[in-house]
């Protein structure tokens, strides 16, 4: 056999003198066949490396070998660290399982990428990245019995969901500025709430109020803050209750914060404190360096990837795992 030529069925077949319909039957596992005939042929692939046709076998296995991965089209450029990591834990693992990653586009009010691949069963299952409060995306795949794996919340509670501890990192890093800071004093800028992350956001802040026996101050929280024109007024609205300290929803939002700190003339900590529900590379060039939380979107996504491709394999898995944070207290709360 000439080296580079690749190995085919034909070749194991002639090489035990038996048909292509028995070799196929012991790769398969499935038919009559004997344990003795069965590991002749295993350990004939194994020494001439055969690789078997994936199209012949996912035809063969009603299967497509491949992971559905959602990513919405209409976020901001500056949220692209996120689903690049954690497409890279995605990607990691599906190849671990001998699956490929296939990327599916969705925008807010159109889901006909993910709706096409689901009618056409271009993937074996789905992992969306980032729910939404409507739950459209879970109700579509539920209807059409595909698969699926949520990063985040989802508002459908018997969905199998994967998420970093938002609700109690969150609450952690406002209990520990609430023993610095008079409660009163503390403010808070979200984004969309259409997005469950932002509401376990809050719930972690409100929380953490709550177990301080007080509650914030409606003057200084402000939620679907998306726009510059939206930051620009709560900002406006904020600095003029001259909190103490104000803590972003995430690392964009910390970013604008910053940039708008330096305009006023103010220095962090010495004038006001900053922190941020969501670290990222944005932020550790900045001087100070920021008090936030940190969470593994490597491991989220190749945690979605093993509890997905465990269900297709009919495992019982769990209803909602929840992943680590980790608190970095730095001097811009200091």
């Amino acid at each position: 056999m000439e080296k580079n030529k690749k190995t085919q069925l034909e070749d194991i077949a002639a090489a035990l003198g038996l048909s292509k319909s028995t070799v196929s039957r012991a790769i398969s596992g499935k038919g009559r066949i004997s344990t003795d005939t069965r590991e002749r042929v295993l350990q004939c692939i194994k020494e001439m490396n055969y690789r078997p046709n994936m199209i012949a076998k996912s035809l063969s296995e009603n299967k497509t070998y491949n992971i559905g991965t959602v990513i919405p089209m209409d976020s901001a450029e500056t949220e692209a660290p996120f689903f690049q990591t954690c497409l890279m834990g995605i990607s990691k693992e599906c190849a671990v399982r001998d699956h490929d990653a296939v990327i599916i586009g969705t925008e807010k009010n159109d889901l006909s990428q993910l709706k096409r691949v689901v009618d056409n069963r271009k993937v074996d299952g789905i992992i969306i990245t980032r729910p939404v409060a409507d739950g459209g995306m879970e109700k579509m795949l539920r209807e059409n019995g595909m698969p699926f794996v949520v990063i985040g919340q989802s508002v459908d509670k018997d969905v199998v969901t994967v998420d970093s501890d938002h609700t109690a990192g969150c609450r952690e890093l406002t209990s520990y500025l609430l023993m610095s800071n008079p409660p009163e004093s503390i403010g808070l800028i979200l984004g969309s709430m259409e997005h469950t992350v932002n509401k376990s956001r809050l719930s972690g802040f409100e929380a953490a109020f709550a177990e301080a026996g007080s509650k914030p101050s409606v003057q200084l929280v402000y939620t679907d803050v998306e726009s510059e024109l939206q930051f620009s007024k709560a900002m406006t609205a904020l600095m003029k209750q001259q909190p103490a300290c104000i803590i972003c929803g995430d690392d964009m939002l910390c970013m604008r914060l910053l940039a708008e700190l330096s305009n006023l003339g103010l220095s962090v900590p010495d004038d006001i404190k900053v922190a941020s529900f969501y670290d990222s590379v944005f932020l550790d060039s900045y001087l100070p360096p920021i008090t936030s939380l940190i969470y593994n979107a490597t491991e989220l996504g190749a945690t979605a990837v093993s509890q997905l491709m465990d269900m297709l394999e009919g495992e019982e898995v769990e209803k909602q795992k929840l992943m680590h944070f980790e608190m970095l207290v730095r001097r811009s709360t200091m």
